[in-house]
């Protein structure tokens, strides 16, 4: 039976949570998909289920006109919720993306999350029209979603083997994207203007890629409006500088920050943990978790994927 959307026009400081209804035993990645829709004080305002989509939520996002973007990664599938609460028609890409950012001259660029032919194990995920899971690019494509240009970019080798450019967010200045193939040792970064790869920005490079157990490594980065990097890792939250540097590391609570991004103040910013279902608002100079919410989905039931702030 379809369920109703409740979702409600947006206001400033609203939060929005990627949180699929896992409901197969068989794959634990797969279900009901939902966006949750809460105030700035965590009260609950309604529900959007995505209708179209099989499994996780991720890469929530905020475009400059309002409209809310989400993915499902596995099914090549894009969400997007207009200003007024109202779904918008779903996007078949034809590929795994999971992460889109917003150029000024009105272009997206969109991260792949997959790459090769196998994805690990406990899920399941449709191959592309090219029988592959994805490349690990970047794509850019117009306002229309007419492709415009593909950028081969470095992954980073991880445990799993089947992650491209999970998160992907693009500096202020418009002229280079930072992005992590989520759990592996580089925080890399690419030139979008000039279409080549960057020195990474940090990284763990004495750390074995295989090595389950040594959780050094980078989740989900975001940039702030004001140049800052927040960037989720194994050991909580690392804020850098404009320049680069490392200007604060907090220590959160559990493993699994899945996506984080600024809240409507500098001060603040908001996260998800796919693991424990915690979602939490940050005190940016405290590292203090001023407010939190439990979406009730804690690993192996892991649903927590993405998280906004709709800044008004």
């Amino acid at each position: 039976m379809t369920k109703t959307s409740t979702m409600k026009p947006f206001e400033k400081g609203d939060i929005f949570l990627g949180c699929t209804y896992l409901d197969n035993p068989d794959d634990d990645h797969m279900g009901e998909g939902r966006i949750l829709q809460f105030d700035r004080n965590w009260i609950p305002k309604g529900t959007l289920y995505t209708e179209g989509t099989r499994y996780l939520i991720v890469g929530c996002k905020f475009g400059p006109d309002g409209t809310l973007w989400g993915f499902d990664c596995h099914d090549h599938i894009t969400v997007r919720v207009n200003p007024a609460g109202e779904p918008l028609e779903n996007w078949d890409s034809d590929r795994s993306f999971g992460s889109v950012n917003f150029d000024a001259d009105g272009s997206l660029w969109f991260g792949e999350y997959f790459i090769g032919t196998e994805i690990w194990q406990g899920t399941s995920a449709t191959l592309r029209a090219d029988g592959l899971l994805g490349n690990g690019n970047i794509y850019r494509y117009s306002k229309d979603l007419e492709l415009l240009e593909t950028h081969e970019v470095e992954n980073a080798p991880e445990f799993t083997g089947f992650k491209g450019v999970t998160h992907s967010t693009l500096h202020p200045s418009g002229d280079f994207i930072t992005y992590t193939t989520e759990t592996s040792r580089r925080l890399m970064r690419y030139d979008i203007r000039n279409s080549r790869q960057m020195d990474d920005l940090d990284g763990f490079p004495d750390a074995d890629p295989q090595d389950r157990e040594d959780k050094r490594w980078f989740i989900a980065p975001n940039y702030m409006a004001d140049g800052r990097l927040l960037c989720t890792a194994s050991d909580g939250l690392r804020v850098y500088d404009d320049s680069g540097a490392i200007a604060q590391t907090w220590t959160l609570p559990g493993y699994g920050w899945a996506q984080v991004c600024e809240d409507v103040d500098a001060n603040h910013a908001l996260a998800a943990n796919i693991w424990t279902g915690m979602a939490a608002r940050i005190d940016l100079n405290t590292g203090e978790l001023v407010q939190t919410m439990d979406s009730g989905f804690t690993a192996p039931f892991r649903s927590l994927a993405g998280i906004a702030v709709f800044p008004g």
